[in-house]
């Protein structure tokens, strides 16, 4: 009946406030980005620096690519070579691969977590072939998510992870372009400013809320994820810098 389709909605909702659901709605349009729209080449040589448990490796080996994963946590890694790929314990500060030797790095979800994104990128820079590629992503660090994100974290006792996210998309275009990495191509993502959805782990708006706000926007917008510059209103970046 309606009565009873109205109340099991009601009793989602109430599910999704209180625990919401995975994944969350960030990685729809950074994977779509990621997977769909950046162009990938069968028997490209690709080098994942923050792999994790090999998920994305897993996603570009079906492109027909040949993925390397390093990571620092060695469960992460455990569990990528299990899946069958190439993974090492290893920092993206140091990588252990030989110079001009991978044709793309990859570094999504990870570049804010170096202590020296500076050194990670001149490694980006040894490793890759000349006319080679980085793509990375990024958040918007002068949003208000990120600006209460990075308050909040502040207060905590661990170290602050989000010490690289300080780094605005303006300021590492142009470390990437002194090290001799210009910007190719940007993707704006997310664009839900300025809507401040957690508070560290805290959910304040659920996450399917989020998403169901976020695909409405792209449809009134009709605002594509490529851009010709960095959309102010977008969450994340997803960008493709490439060797000179």
């Amino acid at each position: 009946s309606m009565v009873r389709r109205i109340a099991d909605r009601a009793r989602w909702e109430w599910r999704e406030l209180r625990t919401p659901s995975l994944p969350t709605f960030i990685h729809e349009e950074l994977d779509k980005a990621l997977l769909d729209e950046i162009s990938w080449r069968s028997g490209e040589r690709i080098l994942d620096v923050g792999c994790a448990r090999g998920a994305y490796m897993t996603a570009l080996a079906k492109r027909g690519v040949h993925p390397i994963g390093v990571d620092l946590s060695p469960r992460s890694v455990s569990i990528a070579r299990a899946a069958g790929h190439n993974a090492v314990v290893a920092s993206g500060e140091c990588l252990p691969v030989g110079d001009a030797s991978v044709d793309t790095v990859l570094c999504h979800k990870t570049l804010h977590l170096f202590r020296d994104p500076l050194q990670a990128l001149r490694e980006f820079r040894r490793v890759l072939r000349p006319g080679g590629r980085v793509v990375f992503s990024t958040s918007n660090a002068v949003s208000p998510y990120s600006r209460v994100q990075a308050m909040s974290l502040k207060s905590r006792p661990q170290p602050n992870w989000s010490r690289g996210n300080s780094l605005t998309i303006n300021d590492l275009s142009r470390r990437f372009a002194e090290c001799g990495m210009p910007i190719r191509a940007i993707y704006s993502c997310n664009l839900v400013w300025p809507l401040v959805y957690r508070v560290c782990d805290r959910w304040i708006i659920p996450n399917e809320w989020m998403r169901r706000y976020n695909r409405w926007i792209r449809r009134v917008t009709r605002m594509p994820l490529r851009t010709s510059y960095p959309l102010g209103a977008a969450l994340d970046y997803l960008v493709e810098a490439v060797r000179v």
